[in-house]
């Protein structure tokens, strides 16, 4: 399987991105894990850089 390009964390019904995981006991939870962890947090970075250059210094947080 070929995988598309990410540059930006995608929305979660992209399905070979996400995975989805359910509680046994809970039917209406559904949580989103990614299949690549590594580009995961790449891409996290990435958005945490950019959100954080676009604020004021001020404003500005540590490192993701």
């Amino acid at each position: 399987m070929n995988k598309p390009p990410y540059t930006a964390i995608p929305d979660t019904s992209d399905s070979n991105y996400w995975e989805s995981k359910s509680i046994k006991n809970n039917l209406r939870s559904t949580t989103f894990v990614p299949r690549d962890k590594e580009l995961h947090q790449q891409l996290r970075v990435k958005a945490w850089a950019i959100i954080q250059a676009s604020l004021s210094k001020k404003n500005r947080k540590g490192k993701y």
